[in-house]
């Protein structure tokens, strides 16, 4: 990946590099610094085991809350006094991490491990080093123990995530959880959930009960065969139909269990495209106010604008991320040739179809801004005019993060052909 060195201290994430990692799931049979995922920045190695079977644990917490009910363990429960072993939880000073490469804040997220045959020390600043130190030491335990050595680590970025398409394919809220737990495994910070799309709206909004009601369920299993034979949905309760939505009380539950996990949600709303399962069920919000014929939303209505506000209201009283997706990519724009809303207001902004998206998500920017909260958008948001603290998530081609920087966004890397799990994961020849 050919990105200079500037653009590499502003690049915060490389969005999903780890998935793979999930498959490495076992202990390792042997610990070394590889076994440790992401890798550490630094590990020493020594002789001996923190041996946890039969044996007697103290469990000495010098940091109070911070490290309360973070962790876990049935070897843990022992907590005796006289015990041979112990556990100790202590706070860590950002002066004494000298040695690590931090970058934005890395302190907060930086740990020390000393493992040796009768004490783990873990040292860390703040309730997500801990977390992290943690995940550490349940890869390096083995059938026996936890392999001695000592650990200097802090994140290299900053944004850790993975993003589910709850949208193409319905999950349930178990799996969900099961994913949260392998993803705290191996140190995610952030679940991007894809919450709306063509395929169906997995979220409820109060205000607009049609969403659920019909934009939710379809009459095909796969999206494959749902787009070979016309896109429809049907209602809710009907026979055979596919999909299913999340409750809002569902959902705050679910924020809880990442974040007692160290994990932030970061919820999507699509805009303006990708909106075929919208104007489905509020068909006035299209150009043509008719169902099924256009697939993006109506950027020149004012009742365009009043939805999405009213959404995305409910949305930050579901999820307190910072950060909100709303999308931004892969608009049609066809539709909007002919509306005389659309028309009219690019007339007014003096500018093209591709001015008046921008002109929408500038709009949506500021409005999440006005809320405490930051706009995320994939990369053709670009192209508007948003506040330097807006995010992009560059999907396409890698030399747009370039672009995005020299506008003053912070960046997430994701592009497709590396990251996303539905593309080859070999050499393509070998692959069906």
């Amino acid at each position: 990946m050919n990105i200079d060195r500037r653009i590499r201290k502003r690049v915060k994430t490389l969005a999903m590099s780890l998935v793979l990692t999930f498959a490495v799931a076992t202990p390792q049979s042997k610990a070394s610094a590889q076994g440790i995922l992401p890798k550490p920045q630094s590990y020493a190695p020594a002789k001996g085991t923190f041996h946890t079977r039969g044996r007697q644990v103290r469990v000495e917490n010098r940091v109070g809350d911070i490290a309360r009910n973070i962790y876990s363990e049935p070897w843990m429960a022992a907590n005796k006094e006289g015990a041979r072993q112990v556990m100790i939880f202590d706070r860590l000073s950002p002066k004494s991490i000298a040695g690590l490469t931090l970058k934005d804040g890395a302190e907060a997220e930086a740990y020390q491990l000393h493992v040796s045959p009768d004490t783990i020390l873990i040292r860390a600043a703040s309730a997500d080093g801990f977390r992290l130190a943690w995940a550490t030491v349940r890869q390096l335990t083995t059938k026996k123990g936890v392999a001695c050595c000592d650990v200097l680590d802090a994140p290299a970025y900053k944004w850790r995530s993975m993003m589910l398409d709850v949208s193409r394919h319905f999950r349930s809220i178990d799996f969900l959880k099961r994913q949260i737990d392998a993803m705290a495994r191996y140190k995610f910070n952030r679940l991007h959930l894809h919450l709306t799309d063509a395929a169906g709206w997995r979220i409820e909004i109060k205000r607009y009960p049609r969403l659920t009601n019909l934009a939710a369920w379809r009459p095909y299993a796969t999206w494959q065969e749902w787009t070979d034979n016309g896109g429809k949905y049907v209602e809710e309760g009907t026979q055979g139909a596919y999909g299913g939505y999340y409750t809002q009380d569902q959902l705050r539950e679910l924020v809880n269990y990442a974040a007692d996990r160290g994990i932030t949600i970061v919820p999507e709303i699509e805009m303006p495209g990708h909106s075929e399962e919208v104007l489905a069920a509020y068909p006035e919000l299209s150009c043509s106010h008719e169902p099924y014929k256009d697939s993006d939303m109506c950027p020149g209505s004012v009742a365009t604008y009043d939805f999405l506000e009213n959404v995305l209201l409910e949305v930050m009283d579901i999820f307190p991320s910072e950060y909100i997706h709303v999308g931004g990519d892969e608009a049609v724009m066809k539709a909007w040739d002919n509306c005389l809303l659309c028309q009219r207001m690019m007339k007014e902004l003096h500018t093209d179809k591709a001015g008046l998206q921008a002109h929408l998500i500038t709009h949506f920017g500021n409005f999440l801004n006005a809320h405490g909260r930051r706009l995320v958008g994939w990369d053709e948001v670009i192209a508007s005019r948003l506040a330097p603290n807006t995010t992009v998530m560059v999907w396409r081609e890698t030399d747009l993060a370039r672009k995005a920087i020299e506008h003053g966004y912070d960046v997430v890397l994701s592009p497709g052909d590396y990251c996303y799990i539905d593309r080859y994961q070999d050499a393509p020849i070998t692959q069906p």
